[in-house]
């Protein structure tokens, strides 16, 4: 099933959280999981998820029993046509948490577990699980398109190793791990593209805080009032020209007192950050221009934090001097790496989201993002992820699917309060 980019990202954002708490449970990558989901599922899009939300093509009765069903199976590398009864499940969480279980107790998937997704899939064929001759080659394809990869405790190494040693994602505050999808964009976005972002499973929105002579990127009152309503957070970032960072702590004092005035001007609230963008392939000789700027543009925004969106090396050497508190990097001048200090990792460019151009985003905590709803404290990742863990243990004790219902509802509530996207 040909689905676009916005579509696939919608369907890794939803099973994202359930993919990550199988490998901290159970030790199968998470790219592993999410990979198997898309191919047996055709991204959500298949008879059988759709009937039984069944993801991974699972055989035998599940929670909400069974369901028969045509499928293709390979005898001896030819194409069968047969038919079979597959699990039902009363949600997706549950078709994720069933194929973790099935890691667990069956030894012939041991070297599946955690290992990098590329090696993990290719175990999993070798162990039996599938019987199309191909199944690796399409998982480890599914892996590199989508970057699947960084969503994994352990690392595929350059020239098709394990890195064991790859640290987890994220900057000050995160949770180690991507917890929400975003958009950033020059654009500015009405109520009705704000509610179409929210409902494509994009948890925030990041946009400018610039003087009024760059009106047609910057962000107002009415706009951050029509984010907020809609659900999503907000990242705000100043950026005049590209390389301004490069005018050192003059241009600093000048941005940072504008970025104010601007901060004020939407209502951002204290406490929340504002990114200062270094938007150009610095290079060393640059640094110390771009760490006085940053330094000096904190200075001028009293009550906020000041963060650096840049390469790799920009956001590395910015962490290690000290220079701001955020980090969000993109991929651009970064070689393929991706800093472990990020709290925001920008992935791709020019991707069109609600009919809007728009850049996507990964967090993962600390972000520094605000709304206007007012008087809302978020909850804890961590906390979330315990309470819904209790959650789903007294699901499966309910009488009946209305209270199974309630505790689902529930959960999705918690999701939302911690910045988890909803299942």
């Amino acid at each position: 099933m040909a689905v676009t980019r916005a579509e696939a990202d919608a369907f890794i954002a939803r099973i994202l959280p359930a993919a990550l708490t199988g490998q901290q449970q159970a030790g199968v990558p998470a790219s592993l999981t999410i990979a198997q989901a898309a191919l047996e599922s055709a991204w959500g899009g298949s008879g059988l998820t759709l009937k039984a939300n069944n993801l991974f093509g699972m055989k035998g009765t599940g929670p909400a029993g069974s369901v028969t069903m045509a499928t293709t199976e390979y005898v001896n590398g030819r194409a069968v046509q047969t038919t079979a009864a597959f699990r039902a499940y009363h949600d997706w969480t549950e078709s994720v948490d069933d194929h973790a279980k099935l890691f667990l107790p069956n030894g012939r998937y041991v070297q599946a577990l955690r290992t990098d997704g590329r090696s993990a899939a290719r175990a999993v064929e070798a162990a039996g699980y599938a019987t199309d001759p191909q199944y690796a080659d399409k998982l480890i394809a599914l892996m590199d398109s989508y970057s699947l990869y960084q969503y994994d405790t352990v690392k595929p190494a350059e020239g098709g190793g394990t890195n064991v040693n790859a640290p987890a994602n994220g900057g000050p505050g995160s949770t180690g791990a991507a917890t929400a999808q975003g958009i950033d964009c020059s654009t500015p976005l009405t109520a009705a593209t704000a509610v179409s972002i929210a409902a494509a499973n994009y948890r925030f929105a990041a946009r400018y805080l610039v003087p009024q002579q760059y009106a047609w990127k910057r962000l107002t009152k009415a706009e951050a009032d029509a984010i907020s309503n809609a659900g999503l957070k907000i990242l705000s970032v100043f950026e005049t020209t590209t390389n301004r960072s490069a005018g050192g702590s003059s241009a600093g004092r000048s941005d940072g007192a504008a970025a104010y005035a601007e901060a004020q001007a939407v209502g951002q609230p204290a406490g929340s950050a504002i990114y200062f963008a270094v938007d150009y392939d610095a290079r060393a000789q640059d640094y110390d221009a771009i760490e006085a700027y940053l330094k000096a543009a904190a200075a001028q925004i009293p009550g906020y934090e000041a963060g650096v969106y840049g390469s790799y090396a920009v956001v590395e050497e910015m962490a290690k001097r000290a220079a701001c508190k955020h980090f969000w990097q993109t991929y651009a001048w970064s070689g393929g790496k991706q800093s472990a200090r990020a709290n925001v990792y920008q992935y791709q460019n020019n991707v069109q989201v609600a009919s809007v151009a728009v850049d996507l985003n990964r967090s993962y905590g600390g972000e520094g993002w605000w709304d206007l709803k007012g008087g809302e404290s978020e909850m804890s990742k961590e906390d979330a992820e315990k309470i819904i863990r209790f959650l789903s243990a007294a699901w499966y004790a309910a009488p009946d699917q209305a209270s199974k219902d309630e505790f689902n509802r529930l959960a999705n509530e918690i999701r939302k309060a911690a910045g988890i996207p909803t299942l």
